[in-house]
């Protein structure tokens, strides 16, 4: 079955609204949302069906407080990578099966990718950073470990897209 949607252009204003309500909220209660949007909640309820299965939205992930976890640690990898045909894929694909990992992007620059990195301790940080330098394609990593945590809010960075 071909999906409807797969795309931010081809969200309607309804579904805009719907998104950015739960994103400002940061709630999923449909009451909560059709309230502060305006329609019922089997509308609600309909549309974010139909957001998932068109593979628009992937589920909805809970915000948890980082300060909770026992992953305490992040880092940022900055991460060289032995050009070759298709390297940005299949080197990429290698770093995102490293435990730890969270994040990758192939980037354009003097780097080839960034990883994002969550650890419980300093040990487990060095023993993510070892894998991630013995990985096939990997030429030389910087790893930079994060001090505070300033700002980190995806929700926020999702809603920038949604508002176009």
């Amino acid at each position: 079955m071909k999906s409807e949607k797969n795309t931010v252009e081809q969200l309607n204003d309804l579904d805009k609204k719907i998104l950015l309500s739960i994103f400002d909220t940061r709630e999923t209660n449909l009451s909560v949302i059709s309230k502060k949007v305006g329609v019922s909640k089997s509308t609600v309820h309909n549309r974010l069906k139909k957001m998932k299965s068109s593979h628009f939205l992937k589920g909805v992930i809970p915000l948890v407080n980082q300060n909770s976890l026992d992953k305490s640690i992040t880092a940022v990898s900055l991460i060289n990578a032995r050009y070759g045909p298709e390297y940005g894929e299949a080197i990429g694909s290698r770093i995102a099966r490293i435990k730890g990992v969270w994040a990758v992007y192939f980037v354009l620059g003097s780097i080839d990718f960034v990883a994002l990195i969550r650890a419980k301790n300093k040990a487990e940080l060095g023993s993510i950073v070892n894998e991630l330098s013995k990985t096939p394609g990997v030429e030389r990593s910087e790893t930079i470990m994060a001090l505070n945590t300033v700002k980190e809010d995806f929700p926020e960075s999702l809603k920038l897209i949604i508002k176009e």
